[in-house]
């Protein structure tokens, strides 16, 4: 689409609105962020004081409607339970050029896991005696951690790491921002081979690593998965349903003997279908978590 001589900007955010009373605005607030991974703003209306605003963003994607769809649902809650006025949701689209500028307004240090603090590079985080910190700048918002699919992978690396279960080599499949393989190295992982088809994310990963000291740890490629000829005692895949569906057999193939495979980017109503694609190609699961609607498996060799 053409205007004024020039290629319309493509629409890769959905500006969410979501407009309630005090009480049901902060629960709205806390769901939304848990929701998108970013922060939220939340907007006093003038002349209505008992009217609040929050304005929240969701990627485009292919889980934008089931997405959407749960928003619609938790309005619909809410407006059962508000008593001193309305619960109204909209949603809009955000072209890039809009939202390059505005999402650095919504991210701040942010305690992700037990111990992991994911801060920007613009603002400085104070952690506390046993946190550690990993600083990213998400480049074309590859991922700050805070989404909960990423954080139901940040708590597996660390429940391994306090178990001294976390393996010398680790591949992230759709490494994104490199936060997954950092947080690996951080925790004591030696060696993290990252993958991702976009260009732009294996240099965000390689950015970030050299941001953290952590360059000489991680390789980051957009090498096909089938071209992999190692085999790894741990691989990440914080992917979307579809794509794991795609890529289910290539995954599985590259687990060493004994290996772990997690999987998140589902969504729980998505579990019963997932471990019974993998149940096909002979992985169980041993273990399993959610957050926010979000949920995570952990795969073993049946």
């Amino acid at each position: 689409m053409e205007k004024n001589g020039k290629s319309a900007p493509v629409p890769v955010w959905q500006e969410v609105l979501f407009r309630a009373p005090a009480p049901q605005a902060e629960a709205a607030a806390d769901f939304l962020t848990n929701l998108t991974g970013h922060g939220v703003q939340l907007i006093d209306e003038l002349g209505t004081p008992d009217l609040v605003t929050v304005r929240a963003f969701l990627e485009t994607s292919a889980e934008l409607m089931a997405q959407k769809a749960l928003v619609e649902r938790y309005a619909d809650s809410l407006a059962q339970e508000a008593q001193e006025g309305p619960v109204e949701v909209s949603f809009s689209d955000l072209p890039q050029e809009d939202w390059a500028g505005a999402w650095k307004a919504y991210f701040h240090p942010r305690l992700v896991s037990r111990r992991l603090i994911v801060a920007p590079p613009w603002e400085e985080a104070v952690p506390q005696e046993g946190q550690m910190v990993v600083v990213i700048d998400p480049g074309q918002a590859f991922g700050t951690g805070q989404h909960q699919s990423t954080q139901l992978v940040l708590r597996r690396i660390e429940r391994l790491a306090g178990k001294g279960r976390l393996p010398a080599r680790v591949l992230d499949v759709g490494c994104g921002s490199g936060i997954l393989g950092l947080a690996c190295l951080l925790f004591g992982s030696e060696q993290v081979v990252g993958i991702d088809i976009d260009p732009e994310a294996v240099k965000a990963t390689l950015a970030n690593a050299e941001r953290n000291g952590l360059s000489k740890g991680i390789v980051a490629l957009t090498t096909p998965l089938q071209e992999i000829q190692e085999r790894f005692p741990l691989v990440l895949a914080n992917l979307i349903a579809h794509e794991l569906t795609e890529l289910a057999q290539p995954l599985v193939g590259l687990l060493a003997p004994g290996g772990e495979l997690v999987i998140s980017g589902i969504l729980v109503d998505q579990i019963p279908a997932m471990s019974e694609l993998f149940a096909a190609l002979r992985l169980k699961v041993v273990e399993q978590d959610s957050l926010g609607g979000w949920a995570a498996l952990v795969l073993v060799l049946a």
